[in-house]
């Protein structure tokens, strides 16, 4: 490595360890840990936001998804994220801010029953450990490509180095060091255009390249029987389910929402991540495709990014590029770690341990921290033995996106949908998505959408020969109060 490459990220890694331990003195009780004790501005929620969603996931796993499929991959943006974020704003997030809950577990448990709230958090949290698996192995695999080091030490300091601050600064530290991860992450996005197109002999010979030896990477829709992103799928699986699913229920990323200041902060920090989704395209797909325009000799796709940072950025600029890497995959493992601590402490053992203490809550907050932290050091090197990331995750999703919007969209906008129905829809339609993405193999796009669908009828049908709320508890986690006739 050279030593300016060094000295950056070295400087980064002091810089971030440096502000979350020294906003650790702000956090008293588990209401500051878990959300920042109500403080955050919505510039800072809003870049926290992107910080959060443009995770392993959308870094790493988009780039290496670009490699294999081309510019598909960019509808999960165009699609998926911006219209749902806006929904997000406008509906759901006054909706939580008027429930005023910690947790989207506990805004169902609310309007179903407590029963309901546990699974949900179960479901939630099991899912957060593999991904916080997946964004270690990323890292780990980030620094095996470019600096050598074993999986096993990349996981090691990536665990060690966010379990420092995220521990000791909760959720304000949390989304303060991801505002500055993610103001890197676009300066050395824009810099990895411009310099790749450079390389690669300007764009028209980038362009030419492409379209002679992958012609198929530039369709925006690939066709019906695709077995990656098929069209039909993208629209209903991808534009209906999973990512308003994904905005209106993901815990790490409405948590910061319920940490802002007011509730026009909450809502304001949506619409201006939002805004700047557009451009997030760009930065995650180009890579991928740039590493095989220039083919580039790698074992996994997922290696694409790392790849080119080594082999295409000039010193300086590959430590800072390697250093919005390490950014995005931090900010995916503090924001799960942050978000699953609550929902196990307030969501898992408010309700099955009946005699809490409250007060208790940061310490078992913090230690739960550091259990997840472990748990999925442990998980991580097994990952690689999965496929590509992003696939992998998507399809984690899709066992258990379809129900959960369900169950949000009936019981934020009617008043039919009663708590058993609500319990036994989720369990249900978690085994349908099972069935039909692993007896049946079906695409996970189609199996968040039947699952969806499935879920919608069964909770109406159900509902109606099933006891509902009573009209007083109803007034405040509905808009539309509808009687069940």
């Amino acid at each position: 490595m050279h030593s300016l490459d060094l000295a950056v990220i070295i400087g980064y890694l002091g810089l971030i360890t440096f502000v979350g331990i020294k906003l650790s003195s702000r956090v008293k009780n588990a209401h500051d840990f878990f959300l920042a004790g109500r403080s955050l501005a919505w510039w800072v929620v809003g870049l926290s936001i992107i910080g959060t969603n443009i995770d392993t996931n959308s870094y790493v796993g988009a780039s290496g998804n670009a490699y294999n499929v081309g510019i598909a991959q960019a509808n999960f943006e165009w699609i998926g994220a911006i219209p749902a974020m806006i929904i997000a704003s406008l509906i759901f997030i006054p909706l939580y801010w008027r429930a005023g809950v910690y947790s989207i577990p506990e805004y169902l448990g609310l309007r179903y029953n407590q029963g309901v709230r546990v699974v949900a958090a179960l479901i939630a949290s099991v899912f957060a450990v593999f991904a916080l698996g997946v964004a270690m192995w990323a890292l780990a695999l980030t620094l095996e490509t470019y600096l050598g080091w074993p999986i096993w030490v990349g996981i090691l300091v990536s665990g060690t180095v966010v379990g420092l601050y995220s521990i000791a600064g909760g959720l304000a530290a949390v989304a303060i060091t991801d505002s500055i991860q993610v103001s890197i992450m676009f300066l050395c996005g824009i810099l990895i255009v411009g310099i790749g197109i450079s390389d690669a002999g300007g764009f028209g010979a980038f362009a030419t390249t492409l379209t002679q030896d992958n012609p198929n990477h530039l369709q925006a829709y690939l066709p019906a029987d695709s077995e990656d992103f098929p069209w039909p799928g993208v629209i209903l699986g991808l534009g209906f389910v999973l990512s308003p699913a994904y905005w209106i229920g993901s815990q790490s990323i409405l948590q910061r929402t319920l940490g802002a200041r007011t509730q026009w902060d909450a809502s304001a920090s949506m619409m201006f991540a939002a805004l700047a989704k557009t451009f997030i395209p760009l930065l995650v797909v180009f890579p991928g495709i740039l590493a095989l325009v220039m083919k580039a000799d790698i074992e996994y796709p997922d290696m694409a990014l790392p790849w080119v940072i080594k082999n295409v950025l000039p010193p300086g600029i590959s430590g800072l590029m390697f250093v919005a890497i390490i950014a995005a995959l931090q900010s995916s493992i503090d924001s799960g770690v942050n978000s699953t601590s609550l929902m196990i402490t307030r969501d898992i053992r408010h309700v099955l341990i009946k005699n809490h203490n409250p007060e208790k809550d940061l310490i078992v907050g913090r230690y739960l921290t550091l259990v997840l932290l472990l748990s999925s050091m442990c998980i991580a090197p097994f990952i690689g033995d999965l496929g590509g990331i992003f696939t992998f995750l998507q399809t984690i999703l899709s066992l258990f996106q379809g129900p959960m919007l369900a169950l949000l969209l009936l019981g934020a906008m009617t008043q039919r949908a009663t708590p058993m129905a609500g319990l036994w829809t989720l369990v249900s339609g978690v085994l349908v998505s099972a069935v039909l993405l692993l007896a049946l193999e079906w695409n996970l796009l189609y199996v968040a959408f039947v699952s969806f669908c499935y879920s919608m009828i069964a909770l109406w049908t159900v509902s109606g020969f099933t006891e509902k709320l009573s009209d007083e508890k109803l007034a405040t986690l509905t808009y539309r109060p509808w009687s069940r006739t």
